[in-house]
């Protein structure tokens, strides 16, 4: 008799501590959202300030993308009911292609259901057998998924090591296949930049393609929110840009953007493209109504509001003690706000321990424990809006201060949890 798939839940060692948190009421993740992801919104019953979105410009739930998701989703219906191959291709996606294509200055782009399904396909289709991926240790992981399952050869440099890649980028040349480099422009987890200078000269060097993951840079960083990649004045040394909707610009589904021909090639190869059903409606026409105001006056505001709201939050968490990273600098000197801050933790209890502690004073961050990052780097990722106000602001950094006050007093594994104070 063969053993049991199963069995393997039961031996799970994040499971078991999953469990323990559960029995603590310390469990960060699952919390039922009763609004939409704004400054402030309801979590668990109560108001609190949201820290934990990706909603960076308070794009979703802005009535204008409500308005747009609701007429686009009475013309088309609530679901596309099939791919964009056979019947799911509106000309409502059309219209966000071409629009996509043009802000990024690009031939064509090609929109898929998510930005994960966007990387697995690009990738899946693009590395094929005896080509090489390289890819940057800490991208996301539907870079590293999508090099995994393409037919070609993962290679991952440590993160941001430039030495590395070169090392990998030569020994890649010495392949039959081609060579794809893959980073993500601002990271997900540590908030912090590729070498984009330096990637793109080394990809340039090493005769390999360049395909960098914008998401969390789209709208946010460049002019006119183009990413990275433009505001490096790269943008022509980058081959191919991913992004999402579902971030900054309050829609949803994902999209890759650059020359014509492969663009149309991955339409007919990129499997995560083909086989599930196209993008929904509501998210392509509140995507098309954000991409209108971030390429507005309108979006440079919020995008200085939302430069200004980092800044006032780092300095406030680093002033309490906090080993918040600073702002990266650009080649000119320049620091960039990307609105991801890194709280580290003692370790993955303490982790949650810290959670709850905001969580009960009103303010809700994310947490990333091991797996999702290595043993022993666990950490509150706070997510910065454009739509923060000031008080907002002064009341997390309220709350921090309780957390800072209960680590001084006591170990970081005997944090004790307070009960609930403002909502």
């Amino acid at each position: 008799m063969t053993g049991d798939v199963f069995a393997k839940v039961r031996a799970y060692e994040s499971y078991a501590f999953r469990r323990q948190l559960e029995a603590q009421r310390l469990l960060p993740y699952f919390r039922a959202m009763q609004g939409p992801p704004s400054a402030v919104t309801v979590i668990g019953g109560a108001p609190r300030v949201n820290l934990g979105s990706s909603n960076y410009l308070g794009l979703s739930g802005d009535e204008r993308l409500t308005a747009a998701a609701h007429q686009a989703t009475l013309r088309y219906g609530t679901s596309t009911n099939g791919s964009r191959l056979m019947n799911g291709t509106t000309d409502l996606h059309l219209r966000v292609e071409e629009t996509v294509a043009d802000w990024f200055g690009e031939e064509d782009a090609l929109v898929f259901g998510s930005g994960y399904a966007a990387n697995l396909g690009v990738i899946g289709a693009l590395v094929g057998g005896g080509d090489v991926a390289v890819c940057d240790a800490g991208d996301h992981a539907s870079i590293l998924d999508g090099a995994k399952l393409a037919r070609g050869r993962l290679l991952a440099f440590r993160h941001n090591r430039m030495d590395r890649l070169e090392t990998l980028l030569r020994r890649a040349a010495d392949t039959e296949g081609g060579t794809l480099v893959v980073v993500d422009t601002v990271y997900s987890m540590q908030g912090d930049l590729s070498d984009i200078v330096a990637i793109t000269g080394l990809s340039r060097r090493y005769g390999a393609r360049l395909l960098v993951d914008e998401a969390h840079a789209v709208g946010v960083l460049g002019p006119d929110g183009q990413g990275i990649g433009a505001l490096a004045g790269l943008a022509d040394a980058v081959d191919l840009r991913m992004g999402t909707f579902s971030k900054a610009l309050g829609g949803g589904g994902g999209f890759v953007t650059g020359p014509a021909d492969v663009i149309d090639f991955l339409r007919v190869q990129a499997r995560s493209f083909m086989f599930t059903a196209a993008a929904p409606v509501g998210g392509i026409g509140a995507a098309l109504a954000g991409m209108e105001i971030v390429r507005s006056a309108e979006g440079e505001e919020r995008r200085e509001r939302l430069a200004a709201n980092t800044a006032l939050l780092r300095n406030g968490l680093t002033e309490l003690g906090f080993d918040i990273a600073p702002a990266p600098v650009w080649a000119d000197g320049k620091q960039v706000q990307t609105p991801i801050l890194r709280v580290p933790a003692p370790d993955d209890l303490a982790a949650a321990r810290m959670w709850k502690l905001l969580y009960d004073q009103g303010v809700y961050v994310n947490v990333a424990l091991y797996p999702a990052v290595p043993r022993g780097q666990a950490q509150l990722r706070v997510s910065v809006m454009a739509t923060h106000t000031e008080e907002h602001l002064d009341r997390v950094v309220d709350a921090f201060a309780v957390v800072a006050r209960k680590q001084a007093r006591r170990p970081a594994a005997d944090l004790v949890v307070g009960s609930a104070s403002r909502p």
